[in-house]
């Protein structure tokens, strides 16, 4: 492995040059020329005298040069960073990280390892490339490791652990004057991981973070601090000053939070949402519990011309793994970024946060959730194409023909949505409901509105869970990391956003009732669902109870589905037959006796309805309008709610209808005919 006094001795005798060579030439050359005799006697005191300038200066300024090494290195390992990896609960955890910043060492000289051209079938040009192998070399060669980088298993982590178990962590770093800001120096601190295992998987990945100094000169940054600091991640970056509340230092050292699987570098823990190439596309997971590694230092020149210099591998530019189509290629080394020699043009590109997912639960905490697994597994797919185009299809075909099977076994003919005590189809309720929907859009969405505070409730009433001890204690304990967590959704958020449904089912299964499809009708549908409240309450609460806690049982787990779709009707029943708390859930359940399965499908199916049309709508947004914050994300995925909340309502209101018409054997709502 390189170290840094080899490196030290090596810049001294490759930079060792005199700068009186040119003077000396001029001085041999004279006016007026002497006798041969003394020509010979002024040439020789002049040699001797040119032998001991040179001499003098050789003593001179290896002390200086060295010096001024010395400093580069005091620098370097000054301020290098430490790295916080998220740990793995056991061996070949895809939710940890198992790899650390490691020198190339681990992939040089290493006879496993082989050095490729590109061209047909790639060629192998050598096995155990060494770093003479590599300088110089272009993009047409890359190395290839044990393994397929598109399918990694557990390979990558097992050989990693085998040829990094006597190797100590390390860090490039790397110090930049940019000539056209002599006033500003970098240092860059870089680190190589054998495998980056994300959403673009492949073999090696080249990660790291500058520091910014108002220096002209290595000394003057040695005895000052760095102004600002850059972290990488993916094609961008975030950025803080020095003395920004955000930035964690142990000391002169920045803590650099790594992100499990793809290694981009992170300001904190916790979980990242990334919606482009700046930010990379998906999710970063630096939440702890973590790991602090503080690597080994090893100063880099700008550039290698020495193949018998061990840090030839400066100048390859080539690729450090496989080569793959798009972003499951090897990435190229530190030297072929545009910054390692011109950084301040990326350190004015990068952001000033990230954007941080919460970790209550809330709408927009789901809907990120959501985004993080959707582009999981676009991913997954994507790799699964690329490896097997074949399988890809014939799993794409295989769930088309499932959901055109599942359509088919409905009826999706118009019929009309009163009178409501009509035997309807499954197909025929949504698509009634809709048509209902459509009919007075303002009006429903007007009586959505009890979704608002239902939704802003939610959130506060999470956040004021989380900050009693004990209960936040035993959530952060229960929770996995990086997500939501059931428990949590049970406890609070979701118990009043399901509240806040039953309470828009209610008004809107009474505004139905009464007839007056206006503003009118609005207000007294409000007045006698106000009037209600206490009975759709309890009804709620002995529902939730009685459910969560079957649930959570495990064994009870079944008799919890089986009640869950038993009151499904209970609002629809509190407004349309008056009942109170205990009779509508006697009610509704006599309702679903021997329908259970029709209930539970057009359940599935209305709710399916309602998830699917918020949740594409919001990764819609939340993809194509990327530079909104979080905050204004949050509400509009709360009015997209409000807006498709009594949509669903509509359908409940004619399952019910439809419950009750086969209890009295009721005939079947009659088709609507289109002239």
């Amino acid at each position: 492995m390189a170290c840094p006094l080899r490196q030290v001795e090596r810049k001294s005798k490759l930079q060792l040059t005199s700068p009186f060579r040119h003077q000396a030439d001029e001085s041999s050359s004279v006016a007026n020329t002497p006798r041969p005799r003394d020509a010979r006697r002024v040439a020789s005191g002049f040699l001797a005298a040119l032998i001991l300038s040179l001499a003098l200066l050789y003593l001179g300024a290896g002390p200086a040069q060295a010096q001024s090494e010395d400093s580069a290195q005091q620098l370097v390992e000054r301020f290098a960073p430490i790295i916080m990896v998220k740990q793995q609960s056991e061996d070949c955890d895809s939710e940890g990280e198992p790899y650390g910043p490691s020198a190339v060492d681990i992939v040089l000289d290493n006879p496993e390892v082989a050095l490729r051209q590109v061209g047909r079938d790639d060629p192998i040009v050598t096995w155990a490339p060494s770093a003479a192998d590599l300088i110089d070399l272009g993009e047409g060669f890359f190395l290839d490791f044990p393994g397929s980088s598109l399918s990694p298993e557990c390979i990558y982590e097992r050989d990693f652990n085998k040829y990094a178990a006597d190797e100590p962590a390390t860090v490039y770093a790397h110090i930049v004057q940019p000539s056209d800001a002599p006033g500003k120096l970098v240092v860059q601190y870089w680190t190589y991981w054998y495998y980056n295992d994300w959403n673009n998987k492949h073999e090696s990945d080249w990660e790291g973070i500058s520091l910014l100094f108002d220096a002209s000169s290595i000394d003057e940054a040695l005895a000052s601090t760095p102004i600002e600091i850059g972290y990488s991640q993916h094609e961008g970056g975030e950025r803080a000053t020095w003395d920004s509340d955000k930035l964690e230092r142990d000391g002169d050292h920045p803590l650099v939070y790594s992100s499990a699987g793809s290694h981009a570098s992170y300001f904190g823990a916790a979980v990242f949402l990334g919606r482009g190439a700046s930010e990379g596309f998906g999710c970063d997971d630096t939440s702890g519990p973590s790991d602090s590694i503080s690597p080994e230092v090893v100063l880099l020149p700008d550039a290698v011309d020495d193949p018998d210099d061990p840090l030839a591998w400066v100048s390859f530019e080539g690729r450090w793994g496989e080569r793959q189509r798009g972003p499951f290629n090897g990435p190229t080394g530190p030297a072929s970024k545009d910054r390692w020699l011109d950084p301040l043009p990326w350190f004015e590109e990068l952001r000033p946060s990230s954007v941080m997912i919460p970790s209550v639960d809330s709408d927009e905490a789901t809907v990120v959730g959501a985004f993080c697994s959707v582009v999981a597994a676009g991913s997954s797919a994507l790799v699964t194409f690329s490896v097997s185009p074949t399988a890809a299809m014939i799993a794409f075909l295989a769930t088309f023909l499932l959901l055109k099977f599942i359509a088919s076994r409905t009826d999706w003919s118009r019929v009309p949505s009163e009178p409501l005590h009509r035997r309807r189809r499954v197909g025929q309720i949504i698509r009634a409901s809709a048509t209902t929907y459509l009919g007075s859009p303002l009006l429903f969405i007007t009586l959505g509105l009890l979704y608002l505070p239902a939704a802003a409730f939610a959130a506060a009433t999470a956040v004021i869970v989380r900050l009693i001890p004990i209960a936040g204690s035993f959530i952060d304990l229960a929770q996995p990391s990086g997500g939501t967590n059931l428990l949590m959704a049970a406890l609070a958020g979701s118990a009043v956003n399901l509240a806040a449904f039953v309470g828009v089912s209610a008004l809107v299964a009474e505004f139905l009732r009464g007839g007056d499809h206006t503003r009118n009708g609005i207000q007294a549908a409000a007045l006698i669902t106000w009037a209600s409240r206490r009975t759709l309450v309890r009804a709620f609460v002995r529902t939730y109870v009685t459910v969560v806690i079957l649930l959570v049982s495990i064994i009870g787990i079944p008799w919890g589905i089986r009640q869950l779709v038993r009151y499904q009707l209970v609002p629809q029943v509190i407004a349309n037959e008056k009942t109170d708390a205990p009779g509508s859930l006697k009610r509704s359940s006599e309702l679903v006796h021997g329908r259970w399965i029709h209930t539970a499908n057009a359940t599935a199916a209305i709710n399916g309805m309602l998830f699917i049309t918020v949740m594409g709508l919001s990764l819609l947004l939340l993809v194509g309008a990327a530079s909104i914050p979080l905050w204004a994300f949050s509400a509009l995925v709360s009015l997209l709610y409000i807006i498709v909340a009594p949509l669903a309502a509509i359908a409940m209101n004619l399952v019910y209808g439809n419950a009750v018409a086969a209890t009295q054997d009721a005939p079947s709502a009659e088709l609507v005919s289109i002239d």
